[in-house]
């Protein structure tokens, strides 16, 4: 009996150890087969990243950012800046030899030196009018203020040649894709473009959507770096005339119920004023239904045209605010301009002595042989540049005092 119960044992024991054995087995051979199918999933990931470009792997990279962020709902200022600055990298790693190649002929050459005398011009017009809002006076009176002026409004200008460029790339780009679907049919895939480069169509969409983007981005830092600079009654009257369409809707709607329901009361009136005239107009159920209809439907009609209005009245008080904000940050941009501008003005392109008799402890730059600005310092809370410009008569030893 004993030696029955011990054979028992082992058959019970080796069977655990087979079915465990098997376990095992099929454990490793799952393992390997997941092994290898991720290996053959990372070898052609792999591949496929190293086929891409450098621009195309930054496109790549924003994308995944701005997919992510929109699934999560990221809010930080740190994840834009290096989603932008990767489709930012991308655009001028593109862009920069085409550049290059345009800046080394004699036409493109022309062409660029011209676009940016026109931009040096207004740049220097600008200058001049800061300098004649500080001081009164002409920018010529000025040479070194006139320069720190136009030092202060690069940042401005950066970001208007960085406007017209990514304007230009919007532009160019849906020509380059019509001329790619229109050539595709004969056997041309890319234009300016190496043999290797692939996915071109994709990736044309995909720069014109960054490039928008940008502009976009661009636009509201421009607006907060004082290109903004506008009246506040003007202000006002543009947020005021920005008006949506659903309220004129809403108001028809209106109307035409009221029509509706004074037709039905004027037609109950004159049944009611000819009691012995039968007339037949059709089956007054079915009318009833059908009007009951049309009042739910222009009901569900309002209703949804009032959710419409309202969630439009969100934007537009979202936009105010935004709006407000951009104002109030341009504002300071402009009066901390300024307020640099008058500190050199004082400190560095006035002087202290001059031949002309001039107050004490104020300073003066001489326009001509009669005439000089006198600048001197004012801490009242009306002046908020913190000077006083007054144009005075030379007098001195040779004019006379």
């Amino acid at each position: 009996m004993q030696f029955l119960n011990h054979e028992k044992q082992e058959e019970i024991k080796n069977m655990f150890t087979d079915k465990r054995s098997g376990i095992q087995r099929l454990y490793l051979t799952g393992k390997r087969r997941g092994r290898r199918f991720v290996s053959k999933r990372s070898i052609s990931g792999v591949r496929f990243w190293r086929s891409l470009t450098f621009a195309q792997r930054c496109y790549l990279v924003a994308t995944g950012m701005g997919l992510l962020g929109m699934y999560f709902n990221v809010q930080s200022a740190a994840f834009d800046v290096v989603m932008y600055a990767f489709a930012l990298a991308g655009i001028v790693n593109e862009i920069w030899p085409r550049f290059m190649i345009v800046w080394h002929s004699l036409p493109g050459k022309a062409v660029i030196l011209f676009v940016y005398a026109i931009i040096a011009n207004f740049a220097l017009a600008s200058a001049s009018g800061m300098v004649n809002d500080i001081a009164g006076v002409s920018a010529s009176a000025l040479p070194y203020s006139h320069n720190f002026a136009l030092i202060l409004t690069m940042p401005t200008w950066f970001f208007i040649t960085s406007i017209m460029a990514l304007l230009l790339l919007i532009l160019l780009t849906p020509l380059y894709m019509m001329v790619l679907l229109v050539l595709k049919p004969f056997g041309v895939k890319r234009i300016w473009h190496p043999p290797e480069y692939r996915f071109v169509l994709t990736t044309t969409f995909i720069r014109f959507i960054w490039t928008v983007l940008l502009l976009v981005e661009f636009s509201l830092l421009s607006a907060q770096a004082g290109l903004m600079w506008e009246d506040e009654e003007q202000v006002a009257s543009e947020m005021a005339s920005v008006q949506f369409a659903g309220d004129a809707l809403v108001k028809k709607i209106a109307e035409q119920q009221k029509a509706q329901k004074a037709d039905g009361d004027v037609l109950s009136d004159e049944g009611a004023e000819l009691p012995g005239l039968t007339v037949k107009l059709g089956d007054e159920t079915g009318d009833e239904a059908s009007n009951a209809e049309n009042n739910v439907a222009l009901d569900d009609a309002t209703k949804t045209i009032n959710d419409i209005n309202n969630a439009n009245a969100d934007i537009e008080e979202e936009f105010e605010q935004a709006w407000k904000d951009a104002k109030v940050r341009s504002k300071a941009f402009k009066k901390m301009q300024q307020r640099a501008l008058a500190d050199f003005i004082y400190v560095f392109e006035a002087d202290s002595r001059s031949r002309c008799a001039h107050s004490q402890d104020s300073r003066v730059i001489e326009l001509n042989d009669y005439e000089f600005l006198e600048i001197t310092r004012d801490k009242s809370e009306e002046n908020e540049i913190g000077y006083l410009y007054q144009v005075k008569a030379c007098k001195s030893a040779a004019i006379g005092l």
